[in-house]
């Protein structure tokens, strides 16, 4: 499992690297802003994402840097 965040304050990184963490000890939280994201998302059979909600709707990068 790998957890994917997006995190301006970085509030959402803290809870999704507690929640990895929790759920399986061998899983890692990486940023949604890495460079290989695609790649790293092949080598894993489950990802959690993590976002901030702004006004109801995730934020604007998010769609687009995981629909890539």
């Amino acid at each position: 499992m790998i957890g994917a965040y997006f995190s301006g304050t970085g509030n959402t990184k803290h809870c999704v690297e507690k929640f990895v963490e929790q759920y399986d000890n061998n899983s890692t939280a990486i940023s949604i802003e890495t460079t290989n994201l695609n790649e790293i998302f092949i080598e894993h059979n489950m990802i959690v994402f993590g976002y901030p909600i702004y006004f109801s709707n995730a934020p604007n990068c998010v769609p687009c840097k995981i629909l890539k």
